[in-house]
């Protein structure tokens, strides 16, 4: 029951607004009840026993008085008081009608509309009834790598349903070609066996082609042994990682032989330490040389990796030939953290030796078929320096695997100038734009294995939450509040909302009524904008009857309905 308490201020108002004229501009929806100065104990006394029995707990309540600046507030105190149980709102007809309108009627139609705008913001405190299917434990892995194995391990440990896709035979990625994984020199073989994949489903060889949302879902199309088919999963975590630039000719890779990449020692090296080579193989005078197209115009970044990778490498090598000479030709080593300042000041006792350059490119390599010495130009305060090598070992900077920029084409992920997926920043970075999409390991910016696999820990974390709640991480961070919500009883299944969202998070079930999908609802307000009802209720947006009362009529809807 809709009530208007009508204050006409000890007879003043009602001489320019009278209680008939204000009734049959509001109409028959709302009773309307005249006071004469709610502002007096006695008269709200004489007021309230004249209502007695008339207003209910579920009665709504509308005080046309003063401004909440003047007295208003005292009326709508008594409003709330005198009628236990009922919602009271106050609505200013003294300042914001009466004294601006020259006609009885002007008066009456500004009035209604004020009142009707505070039972609008009543009835945006009423409660909605969010539509929402729980989503389904569903979450797909892409990339079998460090961070891939540690996300699909820990969502499996909280009981999702996980499929792990990798291209590759096998699981591992960087794990089967490294031997020693930095900064605590640990056996790569001891990292894997503690990422189990029990209870994961894991497709090997299989090829992610494509990625799409599909209601609160996303459809995945794969490609496995020449058959493609498609899956639907609630959470994406893309693990998809990133591969090493190659040296190309720089110092002269292509003419002679003994120029090797970082990579191609960590493998030779491992090969030796399980007793597959001889170590007669590996070189007694290695060059390492730094940041070889890396930090230049074309990339211009550090991959903060290399350098680590540099001096793990050089210890191993120490340890494995006697007498071995290993020079680190850098630009500056980036050893950040104790742990790491730790390595490299062990390399320096162990007699690795680091000698500052300005650039690789400005190094001369002497040999006709194979490496025989590398020069250094000079330097100030120093003379050219020709350092013998029977091996020379380019550290290339990471770049993002290719299905990176595929996928975040598809999903509308926002990318690095240098392709890497970028999160929330510094909040949370492993956390996507696509909704349920997280991102780890280094597909958003190189990372060490160890560092690659807490990183899939924490996206298994963020998926299982995103699921449970239906919200992502940064939604908090944002202050947003909840999704929009539609209130069946008000529906008239107009499909006004389903026309407006961008999003397609409104949808109209088998009985006329819309429904608001709220994994999908990004909270715009698109819905409760257009509808006419007042069904679609966003907390964070405008009472749209109030919106509807101001502008006196239905906002203009210029999409087409499908």
């Amino acid at each position: 029951m809709k009530i208007c308490l009508y204050c006409t201020c000890k007879g003043q108002l009602e001489k320019l607004l009278s209680p008939e004229h204000l009734q049959n501009a509001l109409g028959d929806g709302i009773s309307l009840f005249k006071a004469d100065c709610l502002c007096k104990k006695d008269s709200c006394a004489t007021l309230c026993a004249s209502l007695a029995g008339q207003i209910s707990e579920r009665s709504v309540i509308t005080v046309a008085a003063c401004s909440s600046l003047a007295r208003g507030t005292d009326a709508l105190k008594f409003a709330a008081c005198s009628f236990s149980g009922s919602k009271a709102a106050l609505a200013d007809i003294r300042e914001g009608c009466i004294w601006q309108q020259n006609t009885p009627s002007a008066r009456a139609d500004q009035a209604a509309v004020a009142i009707r705008t505070a039972f609008a913001r009543l009835e945006k405190k009423m409660p909605a009834y969010p539509s929402t299917a729980p989503l389904p434990k569903r979450v797909l892995v892409i990339g079998g790598g460090p961070a891939g194995m540690a996300a699909a391990s820990s969502l499996a440990a909280f009981g999702a349903d996980v499929t792990l896709a990798e291209r590759r035979p096998v699981p591992g990625g960087m794990l089967n070609q490294l031997g020693t994984l930095f900064p605590a020199m640990q056996d790569a073989t001891a990292l894997k066996s503690s990422l189990p994949l029990q209870r994961v489903r894991q497709m090997m060889s299989t090829e992610v082609l494509s990625l799409a949302r599909s209601g609160c879902l996303y459809e995945a199309v794969m490609k496995t042994g020449g058959k493609t088919f498609s899956e639907n999963f609630a959470s994406v975590i893309i693990a998809v990682g990133g591969m090493p630039v190659l040296p190309g000719n720089s110092l002269r890779t292509g003419e002679l032989k003994g120029v090797i990449s970082q990579m191609e020692l960590d493998t030779l090296l491992t090969s030796v330490e399980q007793g597959k080579k001889d170590p007669g193989i590996l070189p007694k005078h290695a060059v390492f040389v730094q940041c070889v197209h890396a930090r230049n115009d074309e990339e211009p970044y550090c991959s903060a990796i290399c350098c680590p990778t540099a001096v793990k490498n050089a210890l191993r090598l120490k340890q494995l030939v006697h007498g071995a000479a290993v020079t680190v030709l850098n630009r500056q080593m980036v050893m950040p953290g104790i742990a790491l300042e730790k390595l490299y000041r062990k390399a320096m006792q162990s007699g690795v030796r680091f000698l500052h350059i300005d650039h690789a490119e400005n190094l001369r390599i002497e040999g006709s078929e194979n490496v025989e010495a590398v020069i250094v130009a000079a330097r100030p305060g120093f003379t050219e320096e020709r350092i013998e090598a029977d091996r020379i070992v380019c550290s290339t900077p990471i770049r993002p695997a290719a299905p990176a920029a595929k996928f975040a084409a598809q999903l509308g992920m926002r990318m690095e100038s240098m392709g890497f997926l970028r999160g929330h920043e510094p909040a949370h970075p492993l956390e996507s734009d696509a909704e349920g999409v997280f991102i780890c390991g280094s597909v958003r910016w190189p990372a060490y294995v160890a560092q690659a696999a807490e990183q899939g820990k924490a996206a298994a974390v963020m998926a299982m939450r995103y699921m449970n709640e239906g919200r992502m991480p940064m939604a908090e961070i944002c202050g947003q509040g909840p999704a929009a919500s539609i209130m069946t009883s008000l529906c008239s299944g107009c499909g006004r909302c389903v026309a407006a969202c961008p999003h397609g998070a409104c949808r109209i079930d088998s009985k006329g009524i819309s429904h608001v999908e709220q994994q999908m609802c990004r909270r715009c307000g698109a819905c409760a904008a257009v509808c006419p009802c007042s069904a679609a209720v966003l907390a964070s947006a405008p009472a749209p009857r109030e919106l509807l009362a101001l502008c006196g009529g239905t906002p203009r809807i210029t999409r087409r309905i499908i």
